[in-house]
C-alpha cells in the first residue's frame, strides 16, 4: 500500500493525480489537486513528468485539514522517449486515478493552430476525467465563482470541481446560462432545465444562485461577467478537435478573453 507524505495510509485509495508541469510553479494544478481530494475524501498523488516535484513546496500546499500527499518520480523514463501525455495516462491507470489535474504553461494557447500542445495531449490521452487550469491568477482566496452551463455532458464534472473549490474557498457559486435575445419559450425552458439540472449536482451545498442571462454571444456575455467573479469554471468543448480549431468554442474564447482563473472540465 502507498502511503501518504505523513506515513499515513491513503483515503478511500482512489488519488487525485496532480500533473505539474512546471515543478516549482503549477500551484493552480495544486490547488485544484487539494480541493478536490478534500471533496471526496481522497489522497492526492502529485506526479511531474520527467522531474521530481518539489516536495517541501507540495507539502506547504496542503492545509492543515487536507488530504495526504504521493509523490511520483517519472524522472528515469524520459530516456524512454515517452512523452508526457504517454506517462501521465499510465500513472492515471497504475495508481487507479480518480481524476487528473494540470495546468496550462504561458507558454502553449489553447485552441489555435492545428499541432496540439502538451496540455491537450495528456487530455486526450487520459483515460479518466481531466481537469484544465489557464494558469492566470491564483485559485486560493476565492469569494465567487462564475459556472457557465449548457446541459453537456461535463455538467457532473463542471459544478463537482466548482463545489470543490467554493467549499474550501467559502465562495459563492453563480450557475450561469445564456439564452438568445427574445428567446422563445421552449429555448427559455430548456435553459432553466440546465441551470435545474446543475443545481442537482451541488447537492446541500447552499451558497448558489442561478441566473439566465439573455445575450447572442455567449462567450462575450461570459467575458464581460467575469469581471464580477474571481473564477470560472466550465465543461470543455463537445465539438471535436478539428472542429474547434476551425469554428471556435465558447471555452476557448472565454479562456482568451479573460484575465482571471478559468478551470476546464473534461469528462470522461
Amino acid at each position: 500500500m502507498r502511503m501518504g507524505e505523513d506515513g499515513t495510509s491513503p483515503r478511500n485509495g482512489r488519488p487525485v493525480l496532480g500533473t505539474l508541469l512546471d515543478p516549482t510553479g503549477d500551484t493552480q494544478a495544486r490547488e485544484l489537486s487539494f480541493a478536490l481530494a478534500r471533496e471526496a475524501d481522497r489522497p492526492v498523488r502529485l506526479l511531474s513528468p520527467g522531474r521530481v516535484p518539489d516536495a517541501q513546496g507540495s507539502s506547504t500546499a496542503a492545509r492543515a485539514d487536507g488530504p495526504p500527499v504521493q509523490f511520483a518520480c517519472t524522472e528515469s523514463a524520459v530516456g524512454t522517449g515517452r512523452s508526457p501525455a504517454d506517462i501521465v495516462a499510465q500513472e492515471a491507470v497504475d495508481a487507479g486515478a480518480d481524476v487528473v489535474t494540470v495546468e496550462r504553461p504561458s507558454s502553449e494557447s489553447p485552441g489555435t493552430g492545428l499541432r496540439r500542445e502538451t496540455t491537450d495531449r495528456i487530455v486526450g490521452n487520459s483515460p479518466i476525467d481531466t481537469v484544465v487550469a489557464n494558469g492566470n491568477g491564483e485559485l486560493d482566496d476565492l469569494a465567487s465563482i462564475l459556472v457557465p452551463v449548457a446541459g453537456g455532458p461535463h455538467t457532473d464534472l463542471t459544478v463537482r470541481v466548482a463545489r470543490a473549490l467554493a467549499d474550501r474557498e467559502n465562495a459563492w457559486i453563480e450557475l450561469f446560462t445564456v439564452v438568445p435575445t427574445g428567446a422563445d419559450a421552449d429555448r427559455r425552458s430548456a435553459a432553466a432545465g440546465h441551470l435545474a439540472d446543475a443545481r442537482q449536482y451541488l447537492g446541500d451545498f447552499e451558497e448558489f444562485d442561478t441566473w439566465l442571462y439573455e445575450a447572442d454571444d455567449p462567450a462575450a456575455a461570459i467575458a464581460e461577467q467575469s469581471a464580477y467573479y474571481d473564477a470560472i469554471v466550465m465543461g470543455a468543448p463537445t465539438k471535436s478537435h478539428f472542429k474547434r480549431v476551425v469554428f471556435g468554442s465558447t471555452t476557448d474564447s472565454v479562456d482568451e478573453s479573460v484575465d482571471i482563473p478559468v478551470v476546464t472540465a473534461v469528462s470522461k
